[in-house]
């Protein structure tokens, strides 16, 4: 059975990933739990989302990847500048790759957090390198109160109605819309 990654966002729990291991049934979900306050840079947690899949997987093995806000930043930096050719598919939501006023609101001791600010040096070279369309999907809600407007609008976008930010995660529309993203192409 394929595995899926799912990867949850600022202060997330594995909790997040419960309706994704229901709506993707096809799939062996395996949630990457770290320390979600984002103290640390984001490139240091694709590490340890590297070192984590690694540990899960065989050596020629691909997985796909569900991340959510500030977790489909993480994913989709592991798939663009880590190990590339680890990840078969990849999916974000709500992720904020062009910005968010959230860090205004935190201390300066949250380096992966400041890293999500809009301008943020660390989302320009995020968004500089492309995927391929068939390797990537991103639901992004215009009316989305912490990632507003164009700010979560990635590559190959849908969008979705659901404004309510943390409860994305737990939306079984889009993650029907994933489990079929997933299942082209197989």
């Amino acid at each position: 059975m394929k595995k899926v990654i799912f990867i949850y966002g600022f202060t997330g729990t594995n909790r997040d990933s419960q309706t994704a291991k229901k709506v993707l049934d096809n799939y062996n979900v395996i949630c990457f739990e770290y320390n979600s306050g984002l103290k640390q840079p984001l490139e240091e947690i694709a590490e340890e989302l590297d070192n984590f899949i690694i540990s899960k997987t065989n050596q020629k093995e691909k997985v796909n990847l569900v991340g959510v806000s500030a977790g489909g930043i993480i994913a989709t930096y592991y798939t663009k500048f880590v190990s590339p050719n680890k990840v078969d598919k990849l999916a974000t939501i709500c992720s904020p790759f062009k910005g968010t006023y959230v860090p205004t609101f935190y201390t300066k001791k949250r380096e992966g957090l400041k890293e999500l600010e809009y301008n943020a040096p660390f989302l320009k070279k995020l968004n500089y390198k492309k995927l391929e369309n068939d390797k990537i999907i991103n639901f992004y809600s215009l009316l989305d109160y912490l990632v507003p407007g164009n700010s979560g609008k990635g590559e190959n976008p849908v969008h979705t109605w659901n404004f309510i930010h943390f409860t994305v995660s737990w939306d079984r529309s889009i993650l029907k819309k994933i489990k079929e993203f997933f299942g082209k192409g197989r």
